[in-house]
């Protein structure tokens, strides 16, 4: 039997009335919990494949649970992705059940579906079903993540459920997660760090899990946070635990500077992107629990983790012990142990082999994994979103009014471009450019600042190759103080 059905049978004998879930307005014990998600697995019948597009709220856990009860695949849908990248996730899967909490979100079903209200955990929601799914489907207990994309279209990752409950188990005891513990939500819970940190690990250590949507904490997007509704919300919850990316921890430890973070915390994950050690520095002066971590979602999110018992800050902690790691002779990491079943309508991955992933680092003599950055070139945002720069570039060049666009925004909240403008167009013209490029794009894949290029990105000036491929490293060094102009000051966050 599942560990996370098991552990919340558990719960749900000997603590049946304590809080195990709350979000904006409804709240959950733990015998609730057991009782709504096995009526709603009842609702779901046959299901093969079920999608979740919902904010985060108890209803998000009590879908998330009913699946896992069902035994069926359950496919989260991020609210972050373009509606093109949205409808791709739906058809890719074969989703056939699709759970929403806005009813306008049915405009972008087609006749194919049928729908309906349903309550869930005292939300109303919306279950649409295709009138002609294949009943025959044996159902699959698996999570399919889909990553946002190097490029525009994203990628499913298989991962069996008794994959994801052994690293959920092995965060819970590096962690020190227990009973006592308020876990909040703070990303969407779509995100596989978010779903395994802040739902199983909790749910298995009979934590309270904290899931208010994300206007009540002041997030919006990928890259805008109101830093007083922030602050409001972690007063009103008191969390003891949270993930954060980058971003989020430059304003939390702006909010602790400003005597306006609560004492709650106890353990803070920090992932999604590399950290500088100046950052964690800044965060820990100000005694911030923080413990940097590493991972890919092919490994099942989490593969090194810095903990109370061992840390090292300028690292991102030892390998897990589901895992076994190997530095290549090139420097890239390969890990063993906890991944992925394969892409979906790939082949299965070979579970003896060692996973590449793509990224250079080292293992220091106490065993501690140092990442060095990425082989391939790849910009990573401080919200942990991966984006090839050449997919917004494009869309950039697309635009008759743009010439050339070099995009950056490595560990930035956001993408910004460089941008040689076209013999006919002013700037002004050239801003309206990029909002439509803008419109057809995602929200973490949007460029919300530029600067004009001085000239042309040539071979004769080295910012471009012989067959025109752009010197991104000598464009950068040429434009990076206009470049860091364009981003606020980290002071500026909170005022």
């Amino acid at each position: 039997m599942s560990r996370i059905l098991q552990a919340l049978a558990l719960h749900a004998a000997r603590r049946p009335r304590d809080l195990a879930v709350q979000g904006d307005e409804q709240h959950l014990s733990w015998r609730e919990l057991e009782q709504e998600s096995g009526k709603l697995a009842g609702v779901l019948g046959n299901v093969s494949c079920l999608g979740l597009f919902l904010n985060n709220s108890p209803a998000w856990v009590t879908a998330d649970i009913a699946a896992l009860r069902r035994g069926i695949r359950c496919v989260p849908v991020p609210g972050f992705f373009s509606l093109e990248q949205q409808r791709h996730v739906l058809e890719d899967a074969a989703v056939d059940a699709l759970l929403f909490d806005h009813v306008d979100m049915a405009g972008f079903l087609d006749a194919d579906w049928e729908v309906r209200k349903i309550p869930v955990a005292g939300q109303s929601l919306v279950l649409a079903r295709r009138r002609q799914g294949d009943r025959s489907r044996i159902p699959v207990a698996e999570k399919i993540t889909y990553t946002s994309g190097t490029t525009g279209r994203p990628r499913g990752v298989r991962l069996g459920m008794e994959t994801v409950e052994t690293v959920a188990l092995s965060l819970c005891r590096l962690s020190g997660a227990t009973a006592d513990d308020r876990a909040l939500a703070l990303l969407p819970l779509s995100i596989l760090l978010e779903n395994i940190g802040s739902l199983y690990v909790p749910l298995l250590a009979g934590a309270t899990m904290l899931v208010p949507s994300p206007g009540k904490l002041g997030l919006d997007g990928s890259g805008s946070v109101d830093a007083a509704r922030l602050a409001a919300g972690l007063a009103l919850f008191r969390p003891t635990a949270a993930i954060v990316p980058p971003q989020l921890l430059k304003l939390l430890t702006g909010l602790a500077g400003a005597g306006r973070l609560p004492d709650s915390f106890r353990f803070i994950a920090v992932g999604g992107a590399m950290l500088p050690a100046s950052q964690m520095e800044a965060a820990r002066s100000l005694g911030l629990p923080v413990y940097q971590g590493y991972g890919l979602s092919e490994a099942c999110s989490v593969v090194a983790m810095n903990s109370p018992d061992a840390c090292r800050d300028s690292s991102v902690g030892r390998v897990l012990p589901h895992c076994e790691l190997r530095i290549a002779d090139d420097g890239e990491i390969l890990v063993r142990g906890a991944l992925f079943r394969g892409y979906l309508h790939g082949e299965n991955w070979n579970l003896d082999k060692f996973l590449p992933t793509g990224d250079l680092g080292y293992l220091d003599e106490e065993g501690f994994l140092h990442v060095m950055g990425r082989k391939k070139n790849l910009l990573v945002t401080a919200y942990g979103r991966n984006v090839s720069p050449e997919w917004p570039e494009a869309e950039l060049l697309a635009e008759p009014e743009i010439s050339q666009a070099a995009v950056f925004g490595d560990g930035r909240p956001w993408l910004s471009a460089v941008l040689l403008p076209a013999a006919h167009a002013d700037m002004e013209k050239v801003r309206r450019a990029v909002e439509r490029a803008n419109a057809r794009l995602p929200d973490y894949a949007r460029i919300m600042g530029h600067v004009p290029a001085d000239e042309a990105f040539t071979p004769l000036n080295g910012q471009a190759t012989a067959n025109g491929r752009l010197r991104r490293d000598r464009i950068y060094r040429i434009y990076r103080h206009r470049i860091d102009a364009l981003y606020p000051r980290e002071d500026s966050l909170v005022s």
